[in-house]
This record gives structure tokens, sequence and C-alpha cells, in this order.
């Protein structure tokens, strides 16, 4: 007799057996998620969670894959008002499709999010953000539903931002699945239209992301950009906008010397994949201009006035050196995943005794070694929704 296995089943989720005595379990429905959890936090296993699209796991001895393609449903997808509820195993490229479908877009994103699910991207280290007008970012989730450590679900408005106080929904975004496992999602979404771009000669990469930074910082952010020697290729979004902000731009990027060229497949070319290997990086302007010095081609996509999420390919080194210079310029790593660096901890961004409380009130266990919060089913470690959590005395990945 197994009392994992019974359990699982008793909580009304498929299960099938894995290599070293483990299990993957696929709730078919929000609710059998919470007994689910609700059973893995009694039992202490290890944990890990994919969704669709997600990169495979195998669970750890004794543990648990909580498998949430089943959770692909989009229950509610408006286009005139440009908000969708989307559960967490569906992937990113699924809920995109149906958007275009319904004349709205989630905007320009990194290749690893669009490969990946919607949870993988809440949760993970882009909080699901993107840019918008007024060169600035912002997640794009207008409310999460989350299942805590005790199966319950915690469920947020899906309402205009708070002006004051904190905003709990970002236990879930960003948190690396530390208290919480994201299972449903009210999502915004922008009116589609066609890309507006233009084309320029520029000096050299550092002279294009100059410009770039300008834009930027005179609210003039592009939708996305390509830096490729001395091509620069630049894309704005929006049906009104858009025209505004590229003519704008074109004023602004003659002053600096740049100039334009033909139109000719530019559409198509920016949003082209780099060539040869690549890394993703969330990075600031200065960290971006001493990376670029030696890169061969930068992509921009999420820009805002002090920085940008970068797929970076370098001519002279391979993805690990590459991934540790952008590390040493002070830029973060967000894929590939296995090189991705660990967030500070609560206590190094000053945040220490809230967190312990917030810990405390929870009942969650804590790691005093790591200085960061264990979720209530376990220790967090890096995985595809964000996290994968283990039992106390279990070894982290590597």
């Amino acid at each position: 007799m197994n009392p994992l296995r019974d359990d699982l089943l008793s909580a009304g989720c498929a299960l099938v057996a894995e290599a070293a005595d483990g299990y993957r379990a696929t709730p078919p429905s929000v609710a059998s998620l919470c007994r689910v959890v609700t059973v893995l936090r009694a039992h202490r296993c290890p944990l890990s969670i994919r969704g669709s699209g997600d990169a495979p796991v195998l669970p750890g001895a004794g543990g648990v894959v909580l498998d949430l393609s089943a959770l692909d449903r989009i229950p509610v997808m408006d286009g005139e008002t440009g908000i969708a509820q989307v559960e967490a195993g569906c992937s990113v490229n699924a809920l995109e499709t149906a958007a275009w479908r319904a004349g709205a877009t989630l905007g320009p994103l990194l290749p690893s999010v669009r490969a990946g699910s919607v949870g993988a991207w809440l949760a993970g280290p882009t909080r699901g953000e993107r840019g918008i007008p007024g060169a600035r970012r912002e997640t794009a989730a207008l409310a999460v539903s989350s299942v805590l450590g005790d199966g319950k679900l915690a469920e947020s408005r899906a309402a205009p931002r708070s002006a004051t106080g904190p905003d709990l929904d970002h236990l879930a975004l960003g948190g690396q699945g530390r208290l919480c496992v994201i299972a449903l999602a009210w999502v915004r979404l922008f009116p589609a239209s066609p890309a507006l771009s233009s084309s320029w000669r520029v000096r050299d990469l550092l002279h294009g992301l100059g410009a770039v930074e300008r834009l930027c910082k005179d609210r003039l952010a592009p939708a996305r950009v390509r830096i490729q020697g001395g091509r620069l290729a630049l894309a704005w979004e929006g049906m009104e906008t858009a025209p505004l902000d590229r003519d704008r731009a074109a004023r602004v990027l003659a002053s600096l010397s740049c100039e334009l060229a033909p139109e000719s497949e530019t559409n198509l070319w920016i949003r082209a994949s780099a060539a040869g290997q690549a890394i993703e990086l969330d990075a600031q302007w200065d960290a971006l201009a001493r990376l670029g010095a030696s890169a061969s081609e930068l992509q921009l996509v999420g820009l805002h006035a002090g920085g940008s999420f970068a797929v970076l390919a370098h001519r002279d080194q391979g993805v690990d050196e590459c991934a540790r210079l952008s590390q040493r310029a002070g830029a973060r790593v967000l894929a590939p995943r296995r090189l991705r660096a660990a967030g500070p901890s609560w206590e190094a961004m000053g945040a220490g005794a809230v967190w312990l409380r917030l810990v405390d009130a929870l009942g969650v266990a804590n790691d005093d070694a790591h200085g960061v919060a264990i979720a209530a089913l376990g220790v967090a470690n890096d995985d595809a929704q964000g996290v994968a959590i283990a039992a106390p005395d279990a070894a982290e990945e590597p």
C-alpha cells in the first residue's frame, strides 16, 4: 500500500508512475489542484511543477511532478475590453493565438516566454511584465488566483491597482512559487494592429543602442528593436500612437547621426530569431552598453526608460561564458534556465523582517541558511512554473 498514491488518486487527479519511485500528477481542474496541494503538503514530498510548453522534468526519489497541462482552458477572451481569463497550464502561444482571433495580442515577448506556459511566465523572473506606452513596463496580470500551501484558493479582484498599500498578487507574480502555485489569471491584452517599422544605418551596435536609449528616455520606446552590425530596425505597435511615435522618433534618430535606410522587409527581419546561440537578459542601459561592445546582435522587447529585456548573441563567446560576462556587467540572466541567477534574498532587499512575519502568519517553514522562504509544501527550487518544491531534507537542484 502506498499512502501518497492513494491520497493523490482520491484527490481526483490522473497519476502516472515515473522514474525513481516518483509520480506525475495531472489535476483536471482548479478544485482538484487545491486538493492535490493539500495532499502534497501533508506528505512533505519533493515537488516540481510544469505546464504546457514547459521543459520536461522528472520527479526526485519519492517525489511528484505536478503537471498542469490539463489546466489549459481560456474561459474568457474579450478582444473589445482587452481582457482574458486563462488557466496557468495553458501555453503562452495558445493564448496569443486565441487573442489574435479576438483582435487582440499579448504584445512582443521573449522567446522563452512564448515557448512556455502562462504559469511559468507569471511566476518566473519576468513576472509577466512587458513594455507599455510611455516607456514603462507593467505586468500583464490584472488578477491571479493562487493555491496556498494549505490548499486554499486566494483570489484577487480583476480591478485597477490600488494607489496605496501592498499588492498581494506579487506573492505569486515573480514569487518563484515560494508561497503558492498560480492556478488562474486575468490577463490584459493590447488591440492587435499592424506594426509600423523603420530601418536605420548606424556606425555600430553601440551607436544604435545609444539611440534606442535616447528614444526610451524621451518616452518614444518602440515595441521591439533589433541591432546587428550597422543596421538598426525598430517597430511600434498601436493603432493611434504608432504613427505619431515613429515620426517623432525619426527626428530624434536623425539628430543622433542615424541615417534612414530603405524599408526592405524590415518587419520580417526584426521578428526573426537571433543568429546562433543567444541568451536572454533583463538589463539596465549601462549594462547593455558594456555588453554591446563585443556582441554581434541585440534584440530588445519590454523597453522602458531604465533598460530592457534583451536577446544577446555574442560573436566570440559561448552561451555559458556570455552569461558569466552578462552577470559581471550587472545584467540578470533569464534564459537558458540552467544559467539563471538566483534573485537577491529578502534580507538583501531590506524586507527580511516583513517576510519573516508573513512566513510565520502563513505557517510556512523558513530556510535560515539561504535567507529565503520555503513554501508550505517544502523548499523552493528553480523550475518550470518558477519552482520545484522539495522536502526540507532534500538536496537542491544544482
